[in-house]
């Protein structure tokens, strides 16, 4: 997990408002990241637009900025099962045509694509189903307004069926990705009570850190696509049990950056 990402976690997952200099150098300090280290991620995270800093008199605060707080609502969609029951069958397409030359601006593209769970089904047009909640043109804004991207709203002219769908977003490959991560937290959920409350927490951001990105794997597509042995909601369960307990263990540890007098 390189640094960026466990500051990231930490202060996503403690839910403080606000995160002095102080408060990140300790709860980084289980992680044996050093202080030079933590100010330049905490620098090039500020410039990526990912926090942003305050000042209150000569103390430094840290909290997410916009592309951070996207970056949060886009990893916890994958944190519970979408309804699709009032899907109408409507599917969004992204088209694109990029200039040979323009390699870097494709590459952004597809990257964003993929982090919004389209998934590429001819050369320059991604799909995904259209949910109802999905705010997609809002979302990709950015893209539309490169000039390189058109959105469309379809539907398909014949069936697109399960087999199609894990070929697209290779299903079963995800789903082996799944059983792996409850293998993990199974073996972690039952040496969590043996662990000191700091030792709890670097267990909790590290097993965290590996499954939050299985989940991140999951395309969140309707029922009828998913393999029938599909084990998306038996992690998401599974993790959060073991979150639960994780907190609860490390919480003597923590919470001392919430109780402490500045």
């Amino acid at each position: 997990m390189k640094d960026s990402d466990l500051i990231f976690g930490l202060m996503a997952s403690l839910n403080k408002e606000a995160y002095a200099f102080d408060d990140l150098v300790y709860l980084t300090s289980p992680f044996h990241v050093s202080v030079t280290s933590l100010r330049t991620s905490l620098s090039r995270m500020s410039a990526a637009n990912v926090i942003e800093v305050g000042k209150e008199g000569r103390k430094a605060f840290y909290r997410f900025a916009g592309k951070g707080l996207r970056i949060s609502r886009n990893i916890s969609r994958g944190f519970r099962t979408p309804d699709w029951s009032h899907w109408d069958g409507a599917y969004w397409g992204v088209a694109f045509s990029v200039p040979e030359e323009q390699g870097k601006a494709r590459h952004s593209i597809r990257k964003n694509l993929t982090m919004y769970r389209f998934a590429c089904l001819n050369p320059g047009f991604w799909i995904r189903p259209a949910h109802p909640e999905e705010r997609i043109p809002e979302i990709l804004q950015s893209l539309l307004d490169s000039g390189y991207c058109r959105l469309i709203r379809f539907y398909h002219h014949s069936e697109f069926t399960a087999e199609h769908a894990n070929t697209l977003w290779n299903l079963h490959e995800i789903n082996r990705h799944f059983q792996t991560g409850l293998k993990l937290l199974a073996t972690s959920g039952k040496r969590i009570g043996t662990l000191s409350p700091q030792q709890a927490l670097v267990e909790k951001m590290n097993v965290g850190d590996t499954i939050v990105n299985t989940l991140f794997l999951d395309p969140l597509l309707p029922n009828q696509y998913l393999p029938p042995d599909w084990a998306g909601q038996q992690i998401r369960e599974a993790f959060f049990r073991f979150d639960k307990l994780a907190t609860e263990r490390s919480a003597p540890y923590w919470r001392r950056i919430f109780n402490r007098e500045d």
